[in-house]
């Protein structure tokens, strides 16, 4: 090769270096990105647990609304605006419109790109964030009045509204805007009520406060969190609100299944008030390195056909943006670890550890194996209690008194029959010993 071609060559190449990379190509997260693409790996295990099915928020999904959702996001505008006396309607939208072209790219920075199509038409942009912001706003104040006037029978006021009268629907937008991609930054949504309460005076402090009670099934411990990223986020807070602070360490490398302990004599007693995540075993005391009663005490889970839409979108949330405190990871690591099979599902269901509301226990058995796939976990705070759950099967001692219960105590009558065998054989034996005395 000549000399000339090769300069020609490293001349070209300089040139293609040089180019300006395009923003999305940057090699550093914003600080402010918080809402994701699902990682292929992760998606392709189960496409649709994170695609919404009926309405689409935020530019991700924007493209594949179906017309009918569109018109009754319009819809939902107007009766929003129904709610502010005729003179302040139009005063309203433009002071949306504004704040929202003032906060446009931050609200872009809080994606994780921004060549979704119609974030490249500014003005695209923004009627999208204004009829979703809106659209939000007007379901939860309906949902809020919908569920005070449930109280007062004489009451129907959204009988038959399009989505609060239809029970099916309501649950089903409900999960749409739990999905990771389908989100809007809270922010903005909690800036825009800020405005609107200056004209429609709503019953209700806060935006968030609004927000809570919308996804209340799922505040059990009915916290009240002081900031919040989006819908995905505040649902993760409210699963995995006082999460004991155990030490994090390396990943679980094994743990008996839930069969295994039990035929070792372990009892799985279920905790319906306790933090889900909040999985603990009964041990001597402080200081105790071992379990000293055999009973796991896990809190309740209820499995219905939600269950997996809801996990696998919080779990994509801290495989992106928490990796270091994937707290529903680590606890959805565990339970698959714990049920292998259908027999060991079955058996947390009888102990009411889960409530099944799927049907066969093999299909509860099937959405916790592969729950997993596709994620990485870089720590756990379930190691130790791995460790000792594996210590307390392997023990000869626990595995001879569990088949002594299970083969002569298995019932009262079984348990009483074997006492009073034994109370017999010890004063015949006796009676023989007298005799040759």
């Amino acid at each position: 090769m000549s000399s000339s071609s090769t300069s020609i060559d490293i001349e070209h190449l300089f040139k293609e270096l040089s180019k300006e990379v395009p923003h999305t190509m940057q090699t550093t997260l914003r600080e402010e990105m918080c809402i994701y693409h699902v990682p292929v790996h992760i998606r392709q295990v189960n496409e649709d647990a994170y695609t919404p099915q009926v309405i689409c928020i935020g530019p991700i999904h924007q493209k594949n609304e179906n017309q009918f959702m569109k018109d009754l996001k319009r819809r939902y505008f107007k009766q929003f605006l129904n709610r502010l006396p005729n003179v302040k309607g139009e005063q309203f939208q433009k002071e949306l419109l504004s704040i929202i072209k003032d906060c446009e790219v931050e609200i872009r920075n809080c994606y994780e790109d921004d060549s979704f199509e119609l974030c490249k038409d500014p003005k695209e942009f923004l009627k999208m964030i204004q009829w979703d912001v809106v659209f939000i706003l007007e379901l939860f104040l309906k949902t809020r009045e919908f569920k005070e006037d449930s109280e007062d029978m004489s009451q129907d006021k959204y009988k038959y509204d399009c989505i609060i009268g239809k029970p099916w629907l309501r649950a089903a937008v409900q999960r749409d805007l739990i999905l990771l991609e389908n989100q809007l930054p809270f922010w903005i949504l909690d800036k825009l009520y800020k405005i609107a309460t200056k004209y429609i005076k709503p019953d209700c402090s806060s935006f968030l406060n609004l927000t809570s009670d919308y996804f209340e099934e799922y505040n059990k411990k009915k916290i009240n969190p002081p900031y919040i990223l989006h819908f995905t986020y505040l649902v993760r807070l409210f699963l995995s609100s006082k999460h004991p602070t155990n030490i994090f360490t390396t990943p679980i490398i094994d743990c008996k299944t839930a069969t295994r302990l039990e035929e070792a004599g372990m009892k799985f007693k279920p905790t319906p008030n306790e933090c889900l995540l909040d999985i603990k075993a009964w041990s001597g005391g402080p200081g105790c390195n071992s379990i000293k009663k055999g009973e796991l005490h896990v809190p309740t889970l209820e499995i219905e056909y939600h269950t997996e839409c809801v996990l696998r979108n919080l779990m994509a949330l801290e495989q992106c943006h928490f990796p270091k405190e994937s707290f529903i990871c680590q606890y959805v690591k565990f339970l698959d670890l714990l049920v292998d099979n259908d027999k060991d599902a079955d058996l947390l269901i009888k102990s009411k550890v889960i409530i099944n509301r799927l049907g066969e226990s093999a299909a509860v058995a099937n959405l916790i194996n592969d729950l997993c796939k596709g994620i990485v976990e870089v720590s756990s705070c379930y190691n130790s209690l791995a460790k000792k759950l594996n210590d307390y099967s392997d023990s000869c001692c626990n595995k001879r008194k569990a088949f002594l219960r299970r083969q002569y105590f298995r019932n009262v009558w079984i348990g009483t029959g074997t006492v009073v065998g034994l109370f017999v054989l010890f004063i015949t034996l006796q009676n023989f010993v007298r005799s040759f005395l």
